[in-house]
């Protein structure tokens, strides 16, 4: 079996509601859909996400192409690892890529050998996977009636965004807390916001309400500072921002810079290598959620293959999917008691609906994650001290 095309869909999903956090306002969860086509008919489809789509797509058609058409789909390591070489010198970037391509390389050999993904990742550990309810950056009673309503629907954890003012961080938890009691876990994020002072600061002020886990208090390069606030206070400390390659996870195990892994399939490269990242985790003694960059369909259920595959994944995970207008996907995901069935067909056991795709690359909605105006002097900066 040889590849003959790649074939891109970039999509554009507005949000039922602006998404504010500490580094701007989110409006939309835009998606490189790929397919991948074979010689045998078999068509693998996979999902770049990250913080620029249209250079994540420039990298697969001008860059990535050139190692995959006329190759074996199913040399799936052996491809991903050539790609990784020739990426070498910005990795970081190209990892969100080869994440896409990977997820339908094994979405055809799921296929070819009629067998679910989490069957190649190592078998299946769970058939449901949880998912918190996510809350951004907003009036405190609109969080608390957003929260209230995410815990009628069965959800058991909620994360919310924080970092720009603390007095409206400490209001909207003790409107989430009085809305939904005790019983439902709150964990935060701060998305690199905070100086290290500011954190140590900040999390002791709003730990009395019971704060599952605070996650990225510190900027990404400061592991030193993070493992310092996780001296300092007694909450559990998460890395997001600074958890992508496997790399740089031995570096926050070796200097004991948090308790939680939030892990990324694009940004630690593929499912292959995330999983690599939860089982170092998982040898350590640290725990895993995994996180999101408002994925469709088609990589929220890849996430979740490689979340079912592995026992270390004890949390509900992060996910944009309930925000989410429509989807690239024929029959949409289920999110039912907080909840999302793994699929058992082969492969990703999902299919694209070619009418979606075209209606959503017309999509008219601002993309970009980062900022709310770029002429306000006042936009964000991480390690602040405020």
């Amino acid at each position: 079996m040889k590849i003959t095309n790649i074939i891109g869909h970039h999509v554009k999903i507005p949000l039922i509601y602006p998404a504010i956090w500490s580094g701007g306002t989110r409006m939309a969860a835009p998606a490189y859909v790929l397919e991948i086509h074979t010689d045998e008919g078999v068509v693998g489809i996979g999902e770049c996400v990250g913080p620029t789509v249209p250079v994540i797509a420039a990298i697969v058609n001008e860059e990535m192409r050139q190692f995959l058409i006329g190759q074996d789909p199913l040399r799936t390591e052996y491809l991903v690892r050539r790609m990784e070489e020739f990426a070498r010198n910005w990795l970081q970037l190209g990892a969100y890529a080869i994440a896409g391509i990977e997820m339908a390389l094994l979405d055809i050999k799921g296929k070819w050998l009629n067998a679910p993904i989490y069957q190649l990742l190592g078998g299946q550990c769970k058939k449901e996977v949880g998912y918190a309810g996510y809350l951004f950056i907003d009036e405190p009673e609109l969080n608390a009636k957003r929260a209230l309503a995410y815990k009628d629907q069965g959800y058991t954890e909620i994360k919310l965004k924080v970092g720009r003012d603390l007095a409206q961080d400490d209001a909207t938890l003790a409107a989430i807390r009085d809305a939904v009691g005790g019983d439902i876990k709150i964990r935060i994020d701060a998305n690199m916001n905070w100086s290290v002072p500011t954190a140590i600061k900040w999390i002791r002020e709003l730990m009395r309400y019971d704060l599952m886990y605070v996650e990225q208090p510190v900027p990404d390069y400061d592991l030193d500072g993070m493992a310092a606030v996780r001296r300092a206070v007694d909450v559990p400390i998460a890395a997001d921002e600074s958890c992508t390659t496997i790399e740089r996870v031995v570096e926050m195990i070796k200097r004991e810079s948090c308790d939680v892994f939030v892990v990324y399939v694009s940004e630690a490269g593929g499912l292959m290598r995330a999983k690599t990242i939860a089982s170092l985790a998982d040898a350590c003694g640290k725990w895993c959620v995994m996180g999101t960059w408002a994925e469709t369909g088609v990589a929220t259920i890849a996430g979740a293959h490689a979340i079912a595959s592995s026992a270390n994944f004890v949390f509900c995970n992060d996910s944009h999917y309930m925000l989410q207008s429509d989807d690239v996907l024929t029959e949409p995901l289920r999110i039912v008691g907080g909840k999302i069935a793994v699929p058992s067909g082969a492969g990703l056991g999902v299919s694209l609906d070619a009418a979606k795709l075209e209606a959503l690359a017309k999509t008219d909605v601002r993309e970009s994650v980062f900022y709310d105006n770029v002429e306000d002097e006042k936009m964000p900066l991480i390690g602040q001290v405020l």
